[in-house]
C-alpha cells in the first residue's frame, strides 16, 4: 500500500503541475498574444480608439498633428506618441504591416503599450496603460462617446456620424431623449463631463448627456467582456481534474482487480477448493498479501487433507478389529449376557456397539465434508417422517415424556429436505436431548415467513428440540458446533461434565448438513431449563 499511496502523491504533483502549466499557456494563448482577447478583451476597445486617433490624425494637415495628438492624449488613459517604424524590431514591423495590425508590449504580465500604424514610416504608440488596467474599460468607453459626442456636436450630418462610428467600433449608438432614461440614469446624470453606466434587460449601456441637455448620446448594448484568466483557468482545472480523476480510477480499479484475485481464491477455498492459489505475478501492492493468503492456504490444506486423512484410515482401520470383536461376542455365551448390567458380556456387546457408532459418525462426516447443497430433495411431512425416531426414543427411554407440538395445532408442515439428512439431523439431537434430559423431550414445529435482500418473502420451517436437563452454557453455544469439540468437564461439575460428554460430531454433523439444505442451526435456553437446539429448515 506505500507504493500505492507514493503513485497517488504523484499523480497529484503531475496534476497540480499540469494544471499550472496548461493555465498559463491558455492564459498566454487566449489573453496575451490573442488580439481579440488581450487582457480579457480590453485591448479591443483601446485598439479601435487608436485607429480612430490614427485616422483622425492622418486626415489632418502636420503642422495641426501635434495638436490634435495633445487633445487625443486627454481623452486617452495614457500618453500618446508618434514614434519612426524604422526604431521597432523587425518581428514588430512585421506585426503593424499586416491588416489592422498593432504590437503589444507587456509588463508584469499585463499589457502596458499598444501601438498602431499611421503611415509607412510612423507609428502611434500608448502607454504606459498597465496602472490603469482596473478602469480600463470604464475609462476608454468614457473617452470613446466623449470623443463621438464631441464628434456629433462639430459635424453638421448627425445620423451620418453616428452611423460612421458605430461601424468602427461596432457597437450602437443612438441619441436619445432624456426623459425617456431610467429615472435613477437621469436623476445620475449632472454632469456634462461625466457619462453614466446602467445596466437594464437589454445590457449594458453608457450615456453622456449633449450640450441640449434634454438630449443625450448612448451607447450599447455593450459587448459582453469575458474574464479569460477565469476561463482558462476553469477549463485547466476541470480538464486536469478530470484527467487525475480517471487516472486514480483506473489505479483504484487495478488494485481492487488485484485484491479480487485474492477474494476470488478466499471465495473457493470456501466452497471447499482448498487446493485454490493466487497467482502471485503482477499484482503489484498485493503480492505480499497474496503470498502470505498462499502461505495460509497451504498450511490449512495440509491440516485438513493429514486430519481427513486420519479420520479415514481410523475408521477403516478400526473396522476389521470391530468386526473381530463382533465375531467374538457372538461366541459368549448367553448365561454370562444375561448376569446382569454389569456382566463382562454385555459390557463387551455396550463397547462394541459404541465403538460402531463412532465409526459410522466419523465416516458420515468425512463423506459429507462438502457444505455444497443437496440434489435429492423432496417435500416431507415432518410429522410423518419424526414419528419412527420418536417411537424408537421412547422405548430406549421409557421413563421419558417424548412429545411433538405444531405451532397453530397444523400437522401437515412439510419442508423441502434429503429425507435421509433431514432424518439423521433428528436422530442426533433428540439421542442427545433423551440423555440428557430428566423427565421431558419436546420437538416444537413452527413456520414462517421472511425477507432477503430482495425483499423476497420465503417460507421457513422451524424443528425446536427441547429437553429438561442440565442444558449447556452459554460460552459453549458456538463451540460445541465445531467437530471434535468437548465442554472441558474442569469447568462444571462431574453431572454437567458426564452430561456434555460424547464424540463431538453430532452437532457438526447437524450444522452441516443445515448449510447444505440453506437453513442454519442455533443453540438457546428455553422455559424447560434445558437445552434447545433450533433448526430452521427452507
Amino acid at each position: 500500500m506505500i507504493r500505492f499511496f507514493i503513485q497517488v502523491v504523484i499523480v497529484f504533483i503531475c496534476v497540480t503541475l499540469s494544471i499550472k502549466w496548461t493555465v498559463e499557456a491558455i492564459l498566454f494563448r487566449e489573453v496575451y498574444s490573442d488580439r481579440n482577447r488581450v487582457v480579457a478583451g480590453l485591448s479591443q476597445v483601446h485598439l479601435d480608439q487608436l485607429h480612430f486617433f490614427a485616422d483622425q490624425l492622418v486626415t489632418c494637415p502636420p503642422q495641426e498633428q501635434g495638436n490634435r495628438l495633445a487633445d487625443f492624449a486627454k481623452q486617452s488613459n495614457g500618453p500618446l506618441a508618434i514614434l519612426p517604424i524604422a526604431e521597432l524590431v523587425d518581428s514588430d514591423r512585421s506585426r503593424l504591416k499586416k491588416p489592422d495590425g498593432f504590437i503589444v508590449r507587456y509588463a508584469d504580465g499585463m499589457i502596458d503599450y499598444l501601438g498602431v500604424p499611421l503611415s509607412n514610416d510612423n507609428y502611434l504608440l500608448c502607454g504606459p496603460i498597465g496602472h490603469v488596467t482596473n478602469r480600463f474599460i470604464e475609462v476608454q468607453v468614457e473617452s470613446w462617446i466623449k470623443g463621438i459626442r464631441d464628434a456629433l456636436e462639430s459635424s453638421g450630418d448627425a445620423q451620418a456620424t453616428i452611423s460612421k462610428y458605430s461601424r468602427l467600433i461596432r457597437v450602437p449608438i443612438r441619441i436619445e431623449e432624456r426623459e425617456r432614461l431610467p429615472d435613477r440614469v437621469s436623476e445620475t446624470m449632472t454632469d456634462y463631463h461625466k457619462s453614466v453606466f446602467y445596466q437594464t434587460e437589454a445590457g449594458s449601456f453608457v450615456a453622456l448627456e449633449l450640450r441640449d441637455s434634454s438630449r443625450v448620446i448612448c451607447l450599447g448594448p455593450l459587448l459582453e467582456v469575458t474574464n479569460y484568466a477565469q476561463v482558462a483557468a476553469r477549463y485547466g482545472i476541470l480538464g486536469w481534474l478530470l484527467g487525475a480523476s480517471a487516472v486514480l480510477a483506473w489505479m483504484i480499479i487495478n488494485v481492487s482487480l488485484r485484491f479480487r484475485k485474492i477474494q476470488n481464491a478466499a471465495v473457493e477455498i470456501a466452497d471447499g477448493n482448498f487446493s485454490a492459489r493466487v497467482d502471485t505475478r503482477n499484482l503489484g501492492e498485493a503480492t505480499k498479501l497474496a503470498a502470505a493468503f498462499n502461505t495460509m492456504a497451504s498450511k490449512t490444506e495440509s491440516v485438513i487433507r493429514t486430519q481427513k486423512e486420519l479420520l479415514q484410515v481410523v475408521s477403516h482401520e478400526l473396522r476389521t478389529p470391530l468386526s473381530r470383536l463382533k465375531f467374538a461376542a457372538a461366541l459368549v455365551p448367553r448365561s454370562q449376557i444375561d448376569q446382569g448390567i454389569d456382566s463382562p458380556g454385555l459390557v463387551m456387546l455396550q463397547s462394541i456397539e459404541d465403538i460402531e457408532a463412532i465409526v459410522q459418525e466419523i465416516l458420515f462426516y468425512v463423506r459429507n465434508e462438502q457444505a455444497e447443497p443437496l440434489q435429492s430433495k423432496e417435500i416431507i411431512t415432518i410429522k410423518l417422517a419424526l414419528e419412527g425416531i420418536l417411537r424408537a426414543l421412547q422405548i430406549e427411554y421409557p421413563h421419558l415424556q417424548v412429545e411433538m407440538v405444531f405451532a397453530g395445532s397444523d400437522p401437515s408442515i412439510k419442508v423441502l429436505a434429503d429425507r435421509r439428512s433431514f432424518q439423521r439431523v433428528f436422530a442426533n439431537l433428540t439421542s442427545n436431548a433423551a440423555r440428557y434430559a430428566v423427565s421431558t423431550v419436546r420437538i416444537h414445529v413452527s413456520e414462517s415467513k421472511e425477507f432477503d435482500t430482495q425483499s423476497m418473502s420465503q417460507r421457513f420451517v422451524y424443528v425446536d428440540v427441547e429437553d429438561d436437563g442440565p442444558g449447556i452454557p452459554e460460552e459453549f453455544h458456538y463451540e460445541v458446533m465445531k467437530p471434535f469439540v468437548r465442554i472441558d468437564p474442569g469447568s462444571q461439575d462431574e453431572q454437567q461434565a458426564s452430561s456434555h460428554s460424547g464424540l463431538g460430531l453430532g452437532l457438526a454433523i447437524v450444522n452441516r448438513i443445515l448449510q447444505q439444505h440453506g437453513g442454519s442451526v442455533q443453540i438457546d435456553s428455553r422455559p424447560l431449563g434445558g437445552c434447545m437446539v433450533r433448526t430452521r429448515w427452507p
